[in-house]
């Protein structure tokens, strides 16, 4: 009877696999049980954007703009003096990671603290010679809400 009932288990996952790709995904772990509940819940895209601007990071500089644009909290706007956006320095990032540690310039050591000050590393792992992702951040790729992607969607939800 137990072989049975493992063998229903593992159909029954191959089935919720193939019918629902986010329960599926959900069923990965990940470092954010938080993330793995919304997803297996069903929750929208705006709904996971949302809760990522809330918990990784983004709501400790950027607001919610009523135009469709996000805006910078005081603390924002303060790192903001000098930086190149967050996309920008994650394009540096794929540069600097190339570049021993030792070899870095003041610059990009600069880059790299705030990189990981800013929560970035919650979802994009720095190793030497490359920039990947971490679990979350996989994770994330895969529903469609990369860095710029959360962005967009939760700064939409605001423009209506």
């Amino acid at each position: 009877m137990k072989r049975h009932s493992t063998l229903l288990f593992g159909c029954g996952s191959i089935f919720l696999a193939l019918c629902s790709p986010q329960a599926a995904l959900a069923q990965q772990s990940s470092k954010d049980p938080g993330l793995d509940r919304m997803i297996a819940g069903g929750k929208t895209q705006h709904e996971l954007a949302q809760y990522v601007f809330n918990t990784h990071g983004c709501k400790g500089c950027h607001t919610l703009g009523h135009d469709g644009k996000l805006g910078f909290t005081a603390k924002g706007a303060e790192r903001a003096k000098g930086f190149e956006g967050c996309i920008n320095m994650l394009t540096a990032m794929t540069v600097i990671v190339q570049v021993p540690d030792d070899k870095r310039s003041s610059e990009q050591r600069q880059k790299v603290a705030r990189f990981t000050e800013f929560g970035c590393t919650s979802c994009h792992q720095v190793t030497p010679g490359k920039l990947g992702l971490t679990e979350v951040g996989a994770k994330l790729q895969h529903l469609h809400l990369g860095c710029v992607d959360v962005e967009k969607v939760v700064a939409s939800s605001t423009a209506h």
